[in-house]
């Protein structure tokens, strides 16, 4: 199976937007948006992002047979004081599609052109705190943990706790 990876383009945004609503489904525990609150939004923010092509806020997208079954994004700090910085945001890889290194090859196309964008100094995120899987890759990228913030997330009388991690660019090499 050969997977394509490459950043979404105007005309992608329904396929991002397919992607993006089966991982809240797949995964309801792990995003902090309801999928039946995103399914009403007429346009989600990134797909407003992916039909503009914005530099600073982009996604990625991993395909096998022409069917996105991956994606990781970029968002940068859109305040003055912020704009050194950006988030890596929405990271889902179908369960089928486990396994396969994808999860890694979309963080490290992420990664990479968030710090070649002028002036990002450091990326943050956020996990599930007991998404053990998500941490040992991040982890593996280069990321550290900065806090975990207990009962950050509540479903019903269900807490979870969420981890933060930061990478800077000084300590990223993309060959780890």
């Amino acid at each position: 199976m050969q997977i394509v990876y490459r950043r979404l383009v105007n005309g992608d945004e329904g396929a991002y937007r397919r992607v993006h609503l089966e991982s809240l489904k797949t995964f309801p525990d792990n995003f902090g948006t309801l999928h039946e609150d995103q399914v009403k939004v007429p346009k989600l923010q990134f797909e407003t992002f992916i039909e503009t092509g914005s530099a600073d806020n982009f996604m990625f997208g991993a395909f096998a047979d022409d069917r996105m079954v991956g994606i990781a994004g970029f968002k940068r700090g859109d305040r003055p004081k912020t704009q050194h910085r950006g988030d890596v945001v929405q990271v889902f890889v179908n369960p089928e599609f486990h396994g396969n290194g994808i999860g890694e090859a979309l963080m490290r196309l992420v990664v990479d052109a968030a710090f070649a964008l002028p002036g990002i100094e450091s990326l943050g995120l956020s996990a599930v705190a007991s998404n053990t899987p998500a941490r040992q890759l991040y982890e593996k990228l280069g990321f550290e943990t900065y806090g975990i913030r207990n009962e950050y997330f509540k479903s019903g009388d269900k807490y979870g706790d969420q981890r933060f991690m930061q990478l800077f660019k000084t300590k990223y090499s993309s060959d780890q």
